[in-house]
């Protein structure tokens, strides 16, 4: 059996109490309580962000918690925008325009290194790349759709949904093994290309399916089964919330089971989500169409070893 400096890469450090920062899987003796001491996953909770520039639902999101962007989707006045606008972890600007407006469609990447795959009205093929300052065409997807969903990077991403899947490798679309269970609107930058998640769907379905560079399979499904929610993380650490019927439901996946936690402040669906289960992102949506941003944070707690 490892050790734990074989684990970590040190030994057990000697603190005056708990360290500045608690990470999972730390551990420390405490010279003050005279006891061996750890982290545990703590609780988590969503709180108010910056509202958008423009309410929104459908459009494209991807990012981090703190450098996110938000592309198209269906705006005030206009079904199809272009609009595009950028998070810094507290307030949002507007960026550049995508070269084709388009609402239902799916983001990957990073806020300086993004994708905006297909989407609707009509269906459209397009892939547009973001450098962080401007929208670029990229090789079309080979079956032009919307309500679908997406993960990965500009190099290395997943497109999926209504069953189709297809891969990029950074230079075109390759179709890929289809879902097990044909559907759309489901969590989206939950993976990677070769080890995503897609979690519910309508009408109200609690499937949830992991993509393993080959094939789908199905594993536990959602407590709360529903579709256009948002979604990140991994295929064994995920978090999934919202969604149609009009919910704030919030679940976690810990790669067995899925477990209800805090909800979110505004009940929505066709929201966006990006980010992971310790600090992800919620914004826009509706019913009614939404400014919200919310941010869910989760800490790391201290607990006291004892013998048995």
């Amino acid at each position: 059996m490892a050790d734990y400096k074989a684990i970590r890469g040190h030994t057990i450090q000697t603190v005056a109490g708990d360290p500045g920062t608690i990470a999972d899987g730390l551990i420390w003796y405490d010279s003050v309580a005279k006891k061996v001491q750890g982290s545990k996953t703590g609780a988590g909770s969503w709180a108010s962000g910056g509202n958008m520039n423009q309410a929104g639902e459908g459009g494209a999101m991807a990012g981090i918690q703190t450098a996110a962007f938000y592309a198209g989707g269906n705006r005030p006045g206009s079904d199809t925008s272009a609009l595009s606008e950028e998070y810094n972890g507290s307030t949002w600007a507007e960026g550049n325009n995508l070269n084709t407006g388009r609402r239902s469609v799916p983001g990957a990447g990073t806020q300086t290194a993004g994708l905006c795959i297909s989407g609707i009205d009509p269906a459209k093929a397009n892939v547009e790349h973001y450098d962080g300052t401007s929208w670029s065409e990229e090789a079309d997807v080979n079956s032009a759709r919307g309500y679908c969903e997406a993960t990965g990077t500009t190099t290395a991403a997943l497109f999926w949904g209504s069953p189709a899947t297809e891969q990029w490798n950074g230079t075109a679309w390759t179709e890929v093994a289809d879902l097990n269970t044909a559907r759309n609107q489901s969590t989206g930058n939950t993976g990677t290309s070769t080890a995503a998640l897609a979690a519910g769907g309508p009408p109200g379905r609690a499937v949830v399916e992991t993509w393993d560079g080959s094939s789908w399979t199905e594993i536990a499904d959602l407590n709360t089964g529903r579709g256009n929610l948002g979604g990140g993380g991994t295929t064994s650490l995920a978090i999934a919330f919202g969604g149609n019927p009009n919910t704030a439901n919030t679940e976690q996946f810990d790669g067995a089971s899925w477990t209800e936690v805090a909800n979110l402040a505004t009940a929505r669906y066709n929201i966006r989500g990006t980010g992971t289960t310790v600090l992800a992102i919620a914004a826009g949506g509706e019913s009614p169409k939404s400014v919200a941003t919310e941010e869910w944070t989760q800490v790391s707690a201290a607990v006291t070893f004892t013998s048995s």
